[in-house]
C-alpha cells in the first residue's frame, strides 16, 4: 500500500471515530436535557471518548513522522491536552470503576 493509502486510511478512521464521540456527545446532551442521564452513561461515555480521543491524536502525531513531536504542529499540544484528559483525576480507571459497579452491583471504591 502507498503512503498515502496508508495516510488516508487513517484519516478516514480518525473521521469515524470523531463521529462517533460527536454522536454519544449529542446523545447524552438529549438524554441531560430530558433529565435521564445517569451517572453511569455519563462515565461510560468520557471514558470511551477519551480512549478514542487518545487514539485520534496518536495517529496524527503517526502521520507526522518526527514532526509530530514538534509544537509548531499543534499535535504536540493536542496530544499534551489529551493525555491531560485521559488521566485527570483518573478519567480512565475511575471511570471504569463506575461502570463496573452498575455492571456488578459492587462497589470497587466508596
Amino acid at each position: 500500500m502507498a503512503s498515502y493509502q496508508l495516510v488516508q486510511d487513517k484519516l478516514a478512521k480518525m473521521l469515524g471515530d470523531i463521529a462517533g464521540i460527536r454522536l454519544v456527545c449529542l446523545r447524552l446532551s438529549q438524554l441531560a436535557d430530558e433529565g435521564k442521564m445517569t451517572d453511569t452513561m455519563a462515565s461510560l461515555a468520557k471514558m470511551d471518548n477519551a480512549r478514542k480521543a487518545r487514539r485520534i491524536v496518536a495517529k496524527a502525531r503517526d502521520i507526522l513522522g518526527g514532526n509530530g513531536i514538534l509544537y509548531e504542529y499543534h499535535v504536540a499540544r493536542h496530544w499534551a491536552d489529551m493525555e491531560a484528559v485521559y488521566t485527570y483525576e483518573g478519567t480512565d480507571s475511575i471511570n471504569s470503576l463506575i461502570v463496573g459497579r452498575k455492571i456488578t452491583g459492587l462497589r470497587a471504591f466508596s
